[in-house]
C-alpha cells in the first residue's frame, strides 16, 4: 500500500522548538501534523481564549509553510465533571448512554469547538484510558465494552467525517492482550470507512526492548504507525539516541504489513527536548530514506547523515559514537531488559510500573531477554 500519510507530532509548547519543526518539515517531506501533549490534549482545551489563539496561529503558520494536512489531538470521553448534571442519571452519576439528548448536546459541543479553529484538518482520538471512560458508563441496551466505544466514535465521527469532511483518526494502545479484545471489537462496529487507526510501533508504551505490536497492520483499516521519536522513557534526545539500525528494523516490518498507509513521528517530549537540529535528528532521516527507499542500510544512514550535518572529516570519530548509543542507554536506563527509569530520569525506586506494567517480557512468547556482556581491556 503507497505511503500517504508522512507525519510528524510536536508535544512541546517550547515556541522556538514548535517553529523549528515547522521549519524543517518540507525538507523531510512532512505533510501531516499533529498538534499534541503540552500544546493540546483535548479538544475542550480550545473553548479558553489564549489557547484557542495559540492553535489558530499554529495552524496557519504550518499551512503556510506547506504542511497539507494538520490535525489535534483529542481525548473523550472527558471528565465527569466536564458534562451537565442532567445527563448523569446511572449508577454512581454515571453518563446514561442511552439518552439520547446526552447525545445531541455531544455532537454540538463538537461542532461549537471545531468553529473556534476552522484551519483544522481532523482530529488524532484517543477513546481509550480517558477521564470518564466509556465502557464504565451505564446503559441497558449495550452490552459490551466495544459497543460503548464505538458509539463514542461514531459520535465524533457523525460531526468531524459525516458533517464537516474532516478526517479522524483513532488512537490505540494497550496493557494486555486483553484490552485489544474490546478495541478491535470495538472497531467492527465503526460506521465510517474513512477512519483511521493509528497505532503504536510497540504495545503498551514506547521501550526498546519491546517486540513490535503484532495488531498493528492486522486490522482490515488503513493504519498509520505512531514512533517516539522523542524517546520518552529513553533519553528525550537529551541522552544521544542515535540508533537508525533500530527505526530500520521496526519501520521495515510495519512498512510490509497489508494495511499500513503511513508513520507519525514524535519529535520531542517536553521543553526544549526536540531532536530538531540535535544527534538524535537522525532517526527522523532514518525514517524519511527508508520510506523513499526500502533496500537502504542503516550504514548508509549513519554515513550520509553524519556527513550533511558535521562534515565528511568528523565521520570517523562521530559514527562509533552515535553507535554505541543504544548500548549506552539500555545499560543505564534499562536492568536485564526491563525500563527501570522514571521516564528518563534516574529516580528507581519511586517508580513502581517499571517492575509491573513495562515489563517487555510479557509481550514476548518465549518471555526471554538476552543481555549481552561486553568487558572492557
Amino acid at each position: 500500500m503507497p505511503l500517504l500519510v508522512k507525519g510528524w507530532s510536536i508535544l512541546t509548547d517550547d515556541s522556538a522548538s514548535i517553529d523549528a519543526v515547522i521549519n524543517r518539515a518540507d525538507e523531510f517531506e512532512i505533510n501531516h501534523l499533529q498538534l499534541s501533549h503540552h500544546i493540546i490534549m483535548d479538544l475542550r482545551q480550545v473553548k479558553e481564549p489564549e489557547k484557542e489563539k495559540q492553535i489558530n496561529h499554529l495552524l496557519e503558520k504550518a499551512h503556510q509553510s506547506g504542511i497539507g494536512e494538520l490535525v489535534v489531538w483529542d481525548h473523550a470521553l472527558y471528565p465527569l465533571d466536564y458534562y451537565p448534571e442532567e445527563f448523569k442519571t446511572g449508577p454512581e452519576g454515571t453518563i446514561d448512554l442511552d439518552n439520547p439528548v446526552f447525545w445531541t448536546w455531544f455532537k454540538q459541543d463538537y461542532r461549537d469547538m471545531i468553529a473556534l479553529i476552522p484551519q483544522v484538518d481532523g482530529l488524532i482520538l484517543t477513546f481509550i484510558e480517558t477521564g470518564a471512560r466509556a465502557e464504565r458508563q451505564y446503559s441497558r441496551s449495550l452490552k459490551s465494552e466495544a459497543e460503548k466505544l464505538a458509539l463514542v466514535i461514531n459520535s465524533v465521527a457523525d460531526v468531524v467525517v459525516g458533517e464537516l469532511d474532516k478526517k479522524l483518526y483513532i488512537r490505540t494502545f494497550s496493557y494486555s492482550d486483553s484490552e485489544y479484545d474490546a478495541i478491535i471489537g470495538c472497531i467492527e462496529h465503526l460506521k465510517y470507512d474513512e477512519i483511521i487507526l493509528m497505532m503504536k510501533e510497540t504495545p503498551h508504551d514506547f521501550f526498546l526492548t519491546h517486540p513490535n505490536d503484532k495488531y498493528a497492520g492486522t486490522i482490515d483499516r488503513p493504519t498509520i504507525i505512531e514512533f517516539d521519536i522523542g524517546n520518552e522513557f529513553n533519553g528525550q534526545g537529551v541522552i544521544a539516541n542515535t540508533w537508525p539500525e533500530y527505526v530500520l528494523k521496526r519501520w521495515g516490518d510495519f512498512v510490509a504489513r497489508k494495511n499500513i498507509i503511513g508513520y507519525v513521528a514524535r519529535t520531542d517530549r517536553n521543553g526544549t527536548t526536540s531532536v530538531i537540529d540535535k544527534p538524535s535528528e537522525i532517526l527522523l532521516y532514518a525514517l524519511q530514506q527508508y520510506s523513499n527507499d526500502t533496500t537502504v542500510a542503516a550504514d548508509k544512514v549513519y554515513d550520509d547523515f553524519i556527513t550533511l550535518e558535521y562534515g565528511s572529516e568528523a565521520l570517523p570519530y562521530l559514527k562509533p559514537a552515535f553507535k554505541s548509543a543504544f548500548d549506552i542507554v539500555t545499560s543505564s536506563l534499562y536492568t536485564l531488559g526491563t525500563n527501570t527509569a522514571n521516564h528518563s530520569s534516574l529516580d528507581f525506586d519511586p517508580y513502581p510500573s517499571s517492575y509491573a506494567r513495562h515489563v517487555s517480557g510479557k509481550w514476548i512468547d518465549p518471555p526471554l531477554v538476552y543481555v549481552k556482556l561486553k568487558y572492557l581491556n
